[in-house]
């Protein structure tokens, strides 16, 4: 996996970004998976639990000469063994599923809308050469443009948005190949932003204009002054460590 695109939810760029790597023809960034990476997160903390509530049960078991009259119904072996299991099942998996097309494209990869920080550290300790691009956008700008994700929630979405985007901001990390943009600045083609781009995905400022200029899928809706209220309070932490100041 050569690059992953993650964003803090839907409608924030993630296409967007996604068709600017691809205007690189030897690039091809897949879509959505629907989140997958979450479930080998959630195996990896299930097997580590057990890790952790058999370790006596384990060191009893081998102190005895592995006596079988010895209480095992726990024993797991340790942490590092099931994150090396768990690391290796996420690249077998995306090894198949992004093999198509492999022949014909150097760089590889995907675009997800579902990941915080979890997720993001192990993709990063599986791939750790890949460019990682977080994307960021001001919460209400992302519920005006779609509610439907969240079941017209307000306060579902705010406290996913505001969690991840201090993950986000943590996660931040260029010397790691983990780097932060935000929608707004892309769009309204901030020469630093476009700049960066532009290196990570090895395109021309023209390449990235073309697609810049062409505008898909693009919605905005008023939503009521009571949902922007709760956004606005529930996301303020989120907000302010993104440069969100109203």
């Amino acid at each position: 996996m050569d690059v992953i695109i993650s964003a803090v939810a839907n409608r924030t760029g993630s296409t967007l970004v996604q068709r600017i790597f691809n205007a690189r023809r030897k690039t091809l960034i897949w879509g959505e998976h629907g989140g997958i990476v979450s479930e080998f997160v959630r195996i990896g903390e299930l097997a580590g639990y057990f890790s952790i509530q058999g370790r006596e049960e384990k060191e009893a078991y081998f102190k005895s000469g592995e006596d079988p009259n010895t209480w095992i119904a726990n024993m797991s072996p340790d942490l590092e063994r099931i994150r090396e299991g768990v690391g290796q099942a996420l690249k077998a998996c995306f090894s198949a599923m992004y093999a198509e097309h492999r022949d014909t494209h150097d760089r590889i990869g995907f675009k997800e809308v579902r990941y915080g920080k979890p997720e993001i550290e192990l993709l990063k300790s599986c791939y750790p050469d890949a460019v990682i691009v977080l994307l960021v956008r001001h919460p209400v700008a992302v519920w005006k443009s779609e509610t439907s994700y969240w079941s017209g929630d307000a306060g579902l979405f705010a406290r996913i948005w505001n969690e991840r985007a201090l993950q986000y901001a943590e996660l931040h990390d260029p010397d790691r190949g983990i780097h932060l943009l935000r929608y707004e600045e892309l769009v309204e083609r901030d020469e630093a932003v476009l700049s960066l781009l532009a290196e990570l995905a090895d395109v021309s400022r023209d390449e990235i204009d073309n697609v810049l200029d062409v505008n898909l899928n693009s919605t905005r809706s008023e939503r009521s002054a009571i949902d922007i209220e709760q956004i606005r309070a529930l996301c303020k932490e989120g907000m302010e460590r993104l440069r969100y100041i109203d």
